[in-house]
Formats: structure tokens, sequence, C-alpha cells
């Protein structure tokens, strides 16, 4: 849990003064696809977690994030890092108002996302396989998610 607040200072924006400024490229790179799509997947589960480990559900599901958390939040927040930076860069007149838009969009997107034991259950064995498997269930759960975000930013080609 201690990282979860890690987690979500980073997803915090850094005055752009901050960070080095580059020419905007007018596209995401594969590496900022690729951080996109693990930090919506760490959305998805922190909320799902959050979600089913209340009442009626009660699926056991925010121990296992807290678990999750502690284990992978440095790697979370290296992507949610790479993320950042690209909108730094390609919206640098209004980077930070644009990633909070997006922050909202997608943590309200999960927050209210209709819950039943079938979604909880899915929550739960993602937890569970990434515990198990390591980082590298993270990133396939996330490339499996990737036509969602390629839709939402433009990739570079």
């Amino acid at each position: 849990m201690r990282l979860t607040a890690f987690f979500l200072a980073a997803l915090m924006a850094l005055p752009a003064d901050a960070m080095a400024q580059a020419a905007a490229k007018g596209c995401f790179t594969p590496a900022e696809i690729t951080a996109e799509q693990i930090v919506r997947v760490g959305l998805r589960l922190r909320e799902g977690a959050r979600a089913c480990g209340e009442k009626p559900w009660n699926a056991g599901t925010q121990g296992l994030w807290d678990q999750l958390d502690q284990r992978f939040g440095r790697q979370f927040a290296a992507q949610t890092a790479v993320r950042q930076k690209a909108f730094q860069r390609e919206f640098s007149d209004d980077a930070d108002n644009r990633l909070e838009m997006w922050n909202g969009r997608i943590v309200m997107y999960y927050r209210h996302y209709p819950v039943s034991e079938v979604y909880c259950g899915e929550i739960k064995s993602q937890m569970e396989k990434v515990m198990k498997s390591g980082w590298s269930a993270v990133t396939k759960a996330a490339k499996a998610s990737g036509d969602a975000v390629r839709m939402d930013y433009r990739p570079c080609s």
C-alpha cells in the first residue's frame, strides 16, 4: 500500500520546466505505447481490486493488490514516468492538464466498471498470475489490451 502512494504520485505531472523539452513527434513511440498499456493494466487491477474487495463481492482482492503494489510498484512508476515524458513532449503547452484529463478518464472508467462475480474472478486471477509469474504477466496483459491505446494515441511508424 505504501507504493500505491508512490504509484499515484508518479501519475501527477511534473512541472514542464523540470523535464527536458523535446520537439513533438506527433505520435507515441513503441516504448510509450507499451508504457500506456502497462499503466492501464495497473489502473484496471487497482480499481478492480478495490471494487471486488468490498461487499457484496468480498473477493479478497485488496490484499492481493497490496502485495502486487509492494512487489511491482517501482516498475509501474517507471512506466508512468515514460508516459509522462511523452505527454510533456507532445503537449508541451498544456501537458499537465491533458495528462490529468486522461488520468481522470481512465480511472473513472475502471472505477465505475460494472462489477460482477465473473469480473472479480478475472481480476483476482490476473493478480494471482502476476504474483506467480512476475512482471512478464503484466507486460503480456498490456500487449493483449493494446488496441484501445493505439486508438487513443497515434503510434509512430
